[in-house]
């Protein structure tokens, strides 16, 4: 872990889609009240987005490298908002090397509702995501248009995250 990286997470905004956290801000899917958050001037440069994974390689949580955004639409379509730039640079946004133990890998977002089948999953594999989500691509989006860093992790469906990277991700952010 690099000093940048545990700078970048302290004071961290953290946002659960998966209503399993306690301390979180609790959202049941990426929505206006998300974008509101991240609009609004937090107070960090950077957010720890829990999300819920639909297809998973492991039944482990992932922290999540790079993202496919297959949801058929981008949450920044529209006016710009003074927020930031109006094409964000993605590349870079997500924050890796922070939590040991956990492995990494390439999330594929989906449009909400949509169940992947096994010919989708087999394509989806091709192309190297080793899960699929609903919340954490467009909330991505948003935090890089306000020039955050993100910190995203997806959890199998029926897992939680350990006390031990709960521990790790509070030590992180300077949190409990």
């Amino acid at each position: 872990m690099t000093v940048d990286t545990i700078g970048a997470l302290k004071g961290a905004a953290l946002v659960d889609f998966t209503g399993t956290l306690s301390g979180y801000t609790q959202l049941p899917r990426f929505s206006q009240d998300f974008v509101s958050l991240v609009r609004g001037g937090l107070s960090s440069h950077s957010l720890v987005i829990v999300d819920r994974g639909v297809w998973m390689e492991e039944a482990e949580p992932l922290v999540v490298s790079d993202h496919l955004n297959l949801t058929g639409s981008n949450p920044l379509v529209g006016p710009n908002h003074p927020s930031g730039e109006r094409f964000p640079v993605v590349q870079g946004v997500y924050l890796t090397d922070c939590l040991k133990g956990v492995k990494q890998g390439i999330a594929a977002g989906l449009k909400e509702g949509v169940v992947p089948g096994p010919e989708d999953i087999a394509l989806v594999r091709s192309f190297g995501a080793r899960c699929c989500c609903y919340n954490l691509v467009p909330s991505m989006l948003i935090a890089a248009h306000a020039g955050l860093k993100v910190l995203g992790l997806v959890l199998p469906e029926g897992r939680q995250l350990s006390a031990q990277t709960i521990d790790a991700i509070n030590t992180l952010t300077g949190g409990k």
